[in-house]
């Protein structure tokens, strides 16, 4: 086999000085990286939006999922493959450890077939005075309700066509990514992540009629907020808040823009959900 031809490639490294051991992982990753000829930039604090300056062709996050969703939400619309290394417990984006990253980083920069590439949701927000702001969900959009705590009634359309009315504690609209987040922990379906398709699961809904659905990729959903108490919020990967009121609109479709994440060489998504989340074991 030929030994692997010095890459070209520029990496940004990005950390969280919060995680235990942090730093001094940062410091040993960002002094590897100089000598190997590929730091564009590095960030210990956890700034996203310092990251478009260097222009990187590859991201490296240093944390857990918490940082890998923060860079994908400042990236944006300018997607880049995001390698995410462990330092939390349980990191389910983040697949790789530190040694693991050593070991892989020259083939991860030489192969792209290693780069999952994974729908998103571009998602605007119009109030009923008709101001409006947009995002973008790698995981999901959390419709929830605050304090003090009351029900949310929110009407659901599919591609303009009305189809219920749902009555709770909120909705997720989550992406397959998004599926083992907290889509998952209300009951709601595990997707592969390379499909294409939108979840929707309400969140302790006032009727037993009211079951989790997925719907094609096409689909444009849109929820209006008839009725909800102060506090109701958008939430947009555990990252974005948005407090809402009556009347407003939230409309959600597939993102032109691909959510890229290096998967590791010798693990598929089923291992890590195994693996990780003990999917399908008796625990007894």
């Amino acid at each position: 086999m030929p030994h692997p031809q010095p890459s070209s490639s520029v990496v940004y490294l990005i950390g969280n000085a919060r995680k235990p051991g942090a730093a001094e992982t940062f410091h040993r990753l960002s002094d590897w990286l100089q000598t190997k000829g590929v730091l564009g930039g590095a960030d210990l604090d956890g700034r996203p939006e310092l990251i478009n300056d260097a222009k990187p062709d590859f991201i490296i996050a240093l944390g857990g999922d918490g940082t890998i969703l923060s860079v994908g939400q400042a990236m944006a619309h300018r997607q880049v493959p995001i390698i995410g290394v462990n330092l939390g417990k349980l990191g389910y984006l983040a697949d790789f450890s530190v040694e693991e990253l050593e070991h892989y980083l020259d083939r991860i920069l030489s192969d792209p077939s290693l780069v999952s590439m994974r729908m998103m949701l571009d998602v605007r927000v119009i109030d009923p005075a008709g101001e409006a702001w947009s995002g973008i969900a790698l995981n999901d959009c959390v419709i929830r309700v605050g304090q003090p705590f009351r029900t949310i009634s929110l009407a659901v359309h599919f591609n303009n066509q009305p189809v219920t009315t749902i009555v709770g504690d909120g909705l997720i609209i989550a992406t397959p990514t998004g599926s083992t987040a907290h889509n998952m922990s209300c009951g709601g379906p595990i997707v592969e992540p390379d499909i294409s398709a939108i979840l929707m699961t309400p969140k302790c809904p006032h009727s037993l009629s009211h079951r989790p659905v997925v719907v094609g990729s096409d689909a444009q959903v849109s929820v209006t907020i008839d009725k909800t108490s102060e506090g109701a919020a958008v939430v947009l990967d555990g990252q974005s808040v948005h407090t809402v009121t009556g009347g407003t609109e939230i409309c959600l479709s597939k993102s032109k823009e691909m959510f890229q994440l290096v998967r590791h060489p010798h693990r598929e998504s089923w291992d890590t959900l195994t693996m990780k989340l003990k999917w399908g074991q008796n625990l007894t």
